[in-house]
């Protein structure tokens, strides 16, 4: 592993947690059910609860948002948080594809919510302008206190439940990405099914923050 240059921004929270993007409120029969709780919500909702986020005597998280570059639409993360103003949330998923949901015209009620359905097929040529003309903008008027990464790997191009063309050394260029709109960010594992690329995808998120 190489060595850490201290003079490069170091990232102040990781966690990795259980594939957590999709529990639904929706009642029967329209249900959805992958997971039971939503993590990157949970998380969001707690930082907002804390009286900081950092070292500093008397901080604050009063904005918190929440970027999904997992394969499938985060409707589940979406639900919990689009009625609340102090919550930006941003997903990065193929469609059409499970669920099924997040088009681009749904904006949240604050206008929170940014969705961005990627065709079948998309690679980093698609995704990297994106970061760049939509997302970047998107946060950085925000300007969030912590940044929360819903950190799926499904959407490489070996992994099986997807039609997505991603290498895990993208990746890396997402968190530099998110690397500019702050150094509090909380990467929580979501999909990924190809595991030599999981465990590459990971490494390669990691590294630009040592």
């Amino acid at each position: 592993m190489a060595r850490r240059d201290r003079s490069r921004p170091r990232i102040q929270r990781t966690c990795l947690c259980p594939l957590a993007t999709h529990p639904d409120i929706t009642p029967f029969p329209k249900r959805a059910w992958v997971c039971i709780f939503s993590n990157a919500a949970i998380a969001a909702h707690y930082a907002l609860r804390q009286p900081g986020v950092d070292t500093v005597p008397g901080a604050r998280c009063d904005r918190v948002g929440i970027l999904d570059w997992d394969v499938h639409h985060g409707n589940g993360t979406q639900a919990c948080v689009e009625e609340n103003p102090q919550i930006r949330f941003c997903s990065l998923h193929q469609s059409p594809h499970y669920p099924g949901t997040g088009k681009a015209e749904e904006r949240g009620k604050f206008e929170n919510v940014l969705n961005l359905p990627m065709r079948a097929g998309s690679s980093i040529a698609d995704y990297d302008p994106l970061f760049q003309e939509k997302i970047i903008p998107f946060f950085e008027e925000f300007q969030p206190d912590l940044l929360i990464v819903s950190a799926g790997y499904d959407a490489t191009t070996g992994d099986p439940l997807a039609q997505i063309n991603l290498q895990p050394e993208d990746f890396g260029r997402f968190t530099r990405h998110c690397l500019k709109l702050t150094r509090r960010i909380v990467f929580g594992l979501e999909g990924g099914y190809e595991y030599d690329d999981l465990a590459r995808s990971i490494c390669a998120t990691i590294e630009p923050c040592l």
